[in-house]
């Protein structure tokens, strides 16, 4: 800054910053004056860093930034980014760049002053990546726990009730020869584990290819839940749909209620003792509600027993969409719940 006598007292603190500080011609974009700090930075002299366009000294990926710098220190302005840099021998680095206007040598120009921070911004790649590496470690944990669990219900229903059919369909013929009723009998019990196998082995594609979730029709996703639940336990279960579906409901009201049957239907194999399981599904011109009942042994609503955390699940899903859920149940009286939701309920959510 040695080119004008009022600008001589701040020479030695233009030379004295550690920052590099660049002047550059506001109409050409030349730097007409570096301090020591930006010509070390860069990798140039002082006398060969006069004369180079603004655009030399940042990588093309960086090179949109221009107009927007531009524009903001030619309107008063300050212009703060970060953009890679470049050497005079090639090499990039990433540089925090301030911007604003000023006038040397009775001329308007461009002061920038650049910090170096390849280094902070490597510190945080590095996290970033370990950070991303820890998310899919844990991601493929997960999943990998997600297959393990479904080969533990393959094997537990799947596998379960194939070898009972295939037992019931060895000694089908030599039984149906000595008495044809009881042959009868067992032909209905092979008919309702294979369908029940059949069921099961959907619902597991299902976890599998969650788009089968929101794609399926409900009623035939609780026919299949019905299914798995008659074949795995030989309870029968009464699916009624009533009503007609006005277009699709939205995939997380259709996963909610799904999720909210296959709890309950595993509370009842686990816990009710049921003898019959009736499910409903009622569609409504701006509501839809499912009720699923057992006759099983009930509980005492004021004293959850051990093992029905599964409750608190099905009013977390219900919650989510907006939707009421309510629970009845007496000692020795079965077991009853509802979810209902409706459209005006979602937009409230919403």
């Amino acid at each position: 800054m040695h080119s004008e006598a009022g600008e001589r007292p701040y020479q030695r603190i233009f030379e004295a910053v550690s920052d590099g500080l660049i002047i550059h011609d506001a109409q050409t974009g030349m730097v007409v004056e570096a301090n020591p700090a930006a010509c070390a930075m860069y990798g140039y002299t002082p006398q060969e860093f006069i004369g180079q366009p603004l655009a030399s000294l940042l990588h093309s990926d960086s090179h949109h930034l221009l107009h927007d710098y531009l524009q903001t220190v030619q309107e008063g302005g300050v212009y703060v980014a970060t953009a890679v840099h470049l050497r005079r021998d090639g090499a990039a680095f990433y540089g925090e760049i301030r911007g604003m206007a000023l006038t040397f040598a009775q001329r308007p120009c461009l002061l920038s002053a650049v910090r170096d921070i390849s280094q902070r911004v490597q510190k945080e790649q590095k996290l970033a990546q370990q950070t991303k590496a820890r998310i899919e470690t844990r991601a493929s944990q997960a999943t990998l726990q997600e297959r393990q669990r479904l080969a533990q219900n393959l094997h537990d229903a799947v596998n379960q009730s194939l070898f009972s059919a295939s037992l019931i369909a060895e000694v089908l013929p030599r039984l149906w020869e000595r008495d044809p009723t009881e042959g009868r009998q067992a032909l209905e019990d092979l008919r309702r584990l294979t369908r029940g196998a059949m069921a099961e082995m959907r619902g597991l594609l299902a976890e599998l290819r969650p788009l089968v979730l929101t794609d399926s029709e409900l009623g035939d996703l609780l026919r299949q839940f019905g299914d798995a639940l008659t074949g795995r336990t030989n309870i029968p279960v009464q699916v009624t749909v009533t009503g007609t579906e006005r277009g699709p409901l939205p995939a997380d009201v259709q996963v909610a209620f799904y999720r909210v049957c296959q709890e309950a239907l595993t509370n009842i194999a686990k816990h009710a003792g049921a003898s019959r399981v009736e499910i409903d599904l009622r569609y409504e011109a701006d509501a839809v509600t499912l009720r699923i009942r057992d006759n099983g042994q009930g509980f005492d609503m004021a004293h959850t027993p051990a093992g029905h955390y599964g409750l608190s699940m099905m009013r977390e899903r219900a919650k989510t969409i907006g939707a009421e859920l309510t629970v009845a149940s007496q000692p020795g009286q079965g077991a009853e719940i509802v979810i209902r939701w409706t459209k005006r309920l979602e937009k409230e959510v919403r």
